[in-house]
């Protein structure tokens, strides 16, 4: 595979360039000024002290706040803040692999713009949408997480550790902002990869569309939205198929949130990478037989 890789950079740089102009302006366009300022703002509330407070102040589990916070910040957020609560034990290893899947989805604002009102041009169902992609994790992440944390049978939801208290400082801003730019510069390099990698696949099988749109879709979810939207003619089967790739993530999602999950400041050299492939395939079976029942009944009212 490599050595196809390589070959193809070879012979088809012209495609290649594309492929990464795409990628690095997705990143930068997209990705860089919608998440970079929550991953700063959570980092030092993190490293502060300020979120265990904010939490005992309103007695919520921490585990909430990730589920709720990754949802509207949307991918890889929800990842990033349940390793990093992991990390420090303020969250048990079940329900950091839990939210790691469940808190870690597209977010509403790429939903709704990108993929709804500017590719799709169905903007009068983004509320729909909204229900259909975050409902079914939100609502069974609520409750999972809520009998967790009435049952001690289970690791709790937000494990104590001694702390020395609030602190703000430049050492603890620089911090958190050097590892938000770490963590939004691997994503950037890994959004490049697959780019060119969607651009290979399409070059290479533009003589079978219908598969070179399935592994389109399977590697890349914004690559995914725009190859699905061209080649596909009717309206319901776009809708179903561009909501069920995007509530699966793309094999770029799976490799942006392995490198977030496997790394030595985790316990036990990091979570399982099965269980969350797992999660995203149930979750985007859910989100295309939702999707399959419901655009036909929106549609006629």
């Amino acid at each position: 595979m490599l050595g196809m890789f390589l070959l193809f950079l070879l012979k088809e740089p012209q495609v290649a360039i594309e492929g990464a102009r795409f990628g690095l302006l997705l990143w930068a366009k997209q990705l860089l000024p919608s998440l970079l300022p929550f991953l700063i703002l959570t980092q030092i509330l993190i490293r502060s002290g300020y979120l265990d407070r904010i939490c005992e102040k309103l007695h919520l589990p921490q585990s909430y706040f990730v589920l709720f916070t990754g949802t509207l910040c949307g991918f890889p957020m929800g990842c990033k803040l349940a390793t990093d609560l992991y990390a420090r034990g303020q969250l048990s290893k079940e329900d950091a692999s839990l939210l790691s899947v469940i808190a870690n989805q597209m977010s509403p604002a790429f939903v709704g713009g990108y993929i709804l009102s500017e590719t799709l041009k169905l903007p009068q169902l983004i509320p729909l949408t909204y229900a259909i992609l975050y409902a079914p994790a939100l609502i069974c992440g609520t409750c999972i997480l809520t009998w967790r944390h009435h049952n001690r049978r289970l690791a709790p939801t937000m494990t104590k550790k001694s702390t020395s208290g609030l602190q703000m400082n430049v050492a603890i801003l620089d911090a958190g902002i050097m590892n938000s730019f770490e963590t939004m510069l691997k994503l950037g390099g890994y959004v490049m990869l697959f780019a060119v990698m969607t651009g290979m696949c399409q070059h290479y099988l533009a003589a079978m569309p219908i598969l070179s749109t399935t592994i389109s879709g399977l590697l890349e979810i914004t690559g995914a939205v725009s190859v699905l939207n061209r080649t596909l003619a009717n309206t319901y089967l776009k809708y179903v198929a561009i909501l069920s790739a995007t509530a699966f993530g793309g094999c770029s999602g799976i490799a942006q949130t392995a490198s977030l999950i496997h790394t030595d400041r985790l316990p036990d050299g990091g979570l399982p990478i099965g269980g969350y492939i797992r999660g995203r395939l149930l979750l985007a079976g859910i989100t295309a037989l939702l999707a399959a029942l419901l655009y036909p009944l929106a549609v006629a009212f």
